[in-house]
């Protein structure tokens, strides 16, 4: 078989490519973006979950996890291909376009209270739990497993690495669960402790408090998905990460249209997110070279951003 044939969309995830914002930034910092969502499920989330299903106990035949879309897309699109049962739990504040895809791949998608805590039984978070002790089903967990670091430290990050020749000065990053900054943090700096690690996240969310003396202020609400936690996810890891920085949603919501009318690149509010944070950050930056992530597309918030 020819070595460019792959034995399934599993098999193609990753290797995306590293694009330059000179257009939106300038040229004085180096900022380039790597684009997750040409993964083939649409999200870096394609990593995280080939990464956990290969970690799977044997016999299981059903998985569950707590998503706010990319995740839960991700898991349908694995389980597809594994011939898995799958039951994603999503806040009410998911756009329509995220719950479709995840039922196009055959998954079952269960809409849960968005304004809840973690531990309220409606959350989406104690649904999941609930569906995965009633069936006996593999939970990912992301938001607290160990493994979402290390699928960004095992995959991600030496990718990254090997595409920028080890020449880098800072990382930016959006705080979701916290596994994509907590995984290549570590990594780059475990191979150059000069490079500066800096979370981007909404307003009043909850990861500023555990890096710098800041502290939460205000209830946490946002209309950007993907990003921000009212209580941090135990996935992230503060010790690897030095600064975090946070915007308003309608500078995240400007930098969405920025980054399609300038860059060419449609992508989504986590993104628009990180870049508002760069053009924050961009008078301390001087002539670095600059990497972020850019987790999805935003093709799935037509209906919501655009």
């Amino acid at each position: 078989m020819p070595h460019s044939i792959r034995n399934s969309v599993m098999d193609a995830i990753g290797n995306t490519p590293l694009v330059r914002l000179s257009r939106l930034f300038g040229e004085r910092a180096e900022i380039v973006a790597k684009l997750e969502y040409m993964n083939p499920g649409g999200s870096i989330k394609d990593r995280m979950v080939r990464h956990m299903l290969a970690r799977m106990p044997a016999g299981r035949q059903r998985v569950v996890e707590s998503s706010s879309g990319n995740t839960g897309a991700a898991l349908a699109m694995a389980s597809a291909v594994h011939g898995l049962q799958c039951d994603v739990t999503v806040p009410g504040k998911t756009s329509v376009e995220k719950v479709k895809r995840i039922q196009a791949y055959g998954a079952q998608v269960h809409v849960c209270a968005t304004d809840v805590p973690e531990q309220d039984v409606r959350s989406y978070y104690a649904v999941a739990e609930a569906l995965a002790a009633e069936h006996g089903a593999y939970h990912l967990d992301q938001y607290r497993s160990e493994l979402n670091r290390q699928a960004h430290y095992a995959d991600t990050a030496p990718e990254l690495w090997q595409q920028l020749d080890g020449q880098l000065d800072y990382f930016v990053c959006g705080i979701g669960s916290g596994g994509t900054i907590s995984g290549i943090g570590r990594y780059l700096k475990e191979r150059n402790p000069r490079i500066t690690v800096i979370g981007v996240e909404p307003r009043h969310s909850a990861y500023r408090k555990l890096v710098t003396d800041a502290p939460q202020t205000g209830e946490f609400r946002s209309a950007i998905e993907g990003v921000g936690k009212g209580a941090p996810s135990l996935a992230f890891d503060p010790a690897v990460v030095d600064d975090v920085v946070q915007v308003s949603d309608e500078e995240a919501l400007e930098y969405c249209q920025l980054l399609a009318r300038r860059e060419g690149i449609l992508a989504g509010g986590s993104s628009g997110c990180v870049s508002a944070g760069i053009a924050q950050l961009l008078p301390r930056l001087g002539s670095a070279r600059v990497a972020t992530i850019f987790p999805d597309s935003g093709v799935y918030y037509l209906s919501k951003y655009f």
